[in-house]
């Protein structure tokens, strides 16, 4: 499911809001409607224009800490400052549950693919290189399909995809050809009920391989790429309750690839060390809060160890597990919150400082909301924007490169894949 969310600290980017900086007062979002994730969705008002100009809150934040001046829409990037146009939405009618970003056509412009519960496969949108989509055509696969990844899985340079279906005994993969589109999808035997999925190199062998979390099995399989789209036998390895989410990185600065996996069922994550062949080693558990249902990793208090950062659905909030470079973590954990009903998180920059900020999705707000890193490690709430209902997932990237990220975030309850650009 997730790529890595972090954005790398030799390069300044920003972030923001819509017609203003930083600090409007909250907007009536555009759409109403429930839904339950992957359930039936009853929608009100549908709209794809985005709710009305100032869609973020500093309502949370600490007052006396204040944000630096700013101006957005002036094209400068000025350290501080937190600039996003609001929320542009992009209609796909398929429940998004999961979102990838990369370059499909190799034009040298983002696309964007969805999982797609609602619509047993995956939605794709080529983007215009200003930070828009196109129409969006559906690629057929498993039924309820969950996750989406996208990689390298043969030679021919082409970026290929792997869904993960849970209530499936397989991964489905499908080969890309170059225009945007996708082979049918290949069945490949994984973990049963398989809730997440990642391509990465786990055997440095420059092939990608598939890494996918089953929530029914309560472990993770590994399948191993031979170069030519093909896949050794399935390795496997228990992780515990109810896994959710997971992240491929390395963690204890060895140069081999760790996995790192969210453990919804209860109040940890399991860390699962690679050693450079493909294979793991037995998990160690950490505690993080009460169910975590997703992670992502990046230097966040830039010492040079991977964190990992946690969205604690029961628990209302986000933790942060500060690394010790050996694969280890500080003994105590931080928390940050209120995030109601913590889904989605990723590490990025945007507050051009230099530094790493945290952004979540609020799933029971509608709501990403930024926490902003402080010079002596801190975090506050910064601001928070409205999106559509029911945001699952969240990526950070450069859509009109500008060197600036914004924000990509599926949202199922309201079938829109949500926008917001960066206003600097």
């Amino acid at each position: 499911m997730r790529t890595i969310g972090v954005w790398p600290l030799g390069m300044v980017f920003v972030a923001g809001l819509g017609l203003g900086c930083g600090d409007d007062g909250p907007a009536t979002p555009s759409s109403e409607g429930s839904s339950d994730e992957g359930g039936s969705t009853t929608m009100v008002v549908p709209d794809t224009t985005g709710p009305e100009p100032g869609t973020s809150s500093s309502d949370d934040a600490d007052a006396s800490s204040g944000p630096p001046p700013q101006t957005c829409g002036n094209g400068v990037i000025d350290v501080g400052e937190l600039c996003y146009l609001d929320v542009e939405n992009y209609a796909v009618d398929s429940a998004p549950s999961d979102l990838a970003l990369a370059d499909l056509q190799g034009d040298g412009v983002l696309d964007v693919v969805t999982a797609a519960v609602g619509a047993n496969g995956h939605t794709i949108m080529l983007g215009d290189g200003m930070g828009g989509f196109g129409e969006p055509t559906l690629v057929l696969g498993g039924s309820g399909t969950r996750g989406v990844a996208l990689g390298h899985l043969d030679d021919d340079g082409i970026i290929d995809m792997a869904g993960a279906n849970p209530i499936t005994e397989y991964v489905a993969v499908y080969y890309g050809d170059g225009k945007g589109g996708f082979s049918d999808q290949m069945p490949v035997g994984a973990a049963s009920g398989p809730r997440a999925v990642a391509i990465r190199d786990l055997d440095d062998d420059g092939w990608g391989d598939l890494v996918s979390v089953g929530e029914l099995s309560e472990d993770v399989t590994v399948r191993l790429g031979d170069g030519m789209g093909g896949f050794l036998g399935a390795q496997t390895f228990p992780v515990g309750p109810e896994p959710y989410d997971l992240v491929v990185v390395d963690l204890d600065g060895d140069g081999d690839l760790d996995v790192a996996v969210a453990n919804q069922g209860e109040d940890t994550i399991s860390v699962l060390r690679g050693d450079g062949s493909g294979t793991l080693a037995a998990e160690e558990r950490v505690v993080v809060g009460q169910g975590p249902r997703a992670l992502t990793a990046g230097d966040a208090d830039g010492d040079g160890a991977m964190d990992l950062a946690i969205a604690n659905f029961d628990d209302d909030d986000v933790a942060l597990l500060r690394g010790d470079g050996m694969g280890g973590f500080a003994d105590t954990v931080e928390h940050f919150g209120v995030v109601s009903e913590a889904y989605g998180v990723v590490l990025a920059d945007v507050t051009a400082d230099g530094v790493l900020d945290i952004i979540a999705l609020r799933r029971g707000d509608a709501e990403v909301v930024v926490f902003e890193r402080f010079p002596d490690g801190s975090y506050d709430v910064r601001g928070s924007y409205l999106l559509p209902l029911n945001p699952l997932a969240l990526e950070v990237a450069d859509l009109n490169d500008d060197t600036v990220p914004d924000l990509v975030i599926a949202a199922a309850g309201a079938d829109r894949v949500g926008v917001l650009l960066s206003f600097p």
